[in-house]
């Protein structure tokens, strides 16, 4: 078994009713397949940890990556050869923390914004050390002046 953490950014704003409708479609699918996990919005971010067969896991993976939903979708952690599951009760539980009103799920929204913004740090620099390093061991004859373009923030 397979599990899988990721956060991106809502590429247009959701409403309640909007996230609703695409938990019970992922609750749904996600049954069909075998599929468990949680997916969080919080501030026009997802947060979402799918669990399941490593095949179907992937698969559902990439069609993420092709969602005109996701922006900026950052693959956080990708673990294989698990025994238990984390959420086995859940096909895809919707926590729309926007909308909670539970006071022990307050901090959940400042984790994970925090999660995405340093995991796009961590993506920048990670950029800034290659372009460098080539930038560099490329010598001034071959140097691009105006260098490519960054990840987006």
């Amino acid at each position: 078994m397979k599990r899988i953490t990721y956060i991106s950014r809502y590429a247009k704003s959701m409403s309640s009713e909007e996230l609703k409708k695409l938990g019970a479609l992922a609750a749904d699918k996600n049954q069909e397949l075998g599929v468990t996990g949680v997916l969080m919005a919080s501030g026009g971010l997802f947060y979402q940890v799918i669990e399941g067969p490593g095949e179907i896991v992937d698969e559902l993976y990439a069609t993420i990556e092709r969602d005109g939903r996701h922006t900026d979708l950052l693959l956080l952690d990708s673990e294989d050869g698990l025994e238990d599951r984390r959420f086995p009760d859940w096909s895809m539980r919707l926590v729309n923390l926007d909308a909670a009103s539970h006071v022990r799920l307050f901090p959940l929204k400042a984790m994970i914004k925090a999660v995405f913004d340093q995991q796009m740090l961590v993506r920048n620099m990670i950029w800034s050390i290659e372009r460098t390093v080539r930038y560099e061991m490329n010598g001034p004859a071959n140097r691009d002046p105006l260098g490519e373009a960054g990840p987006s923030l």
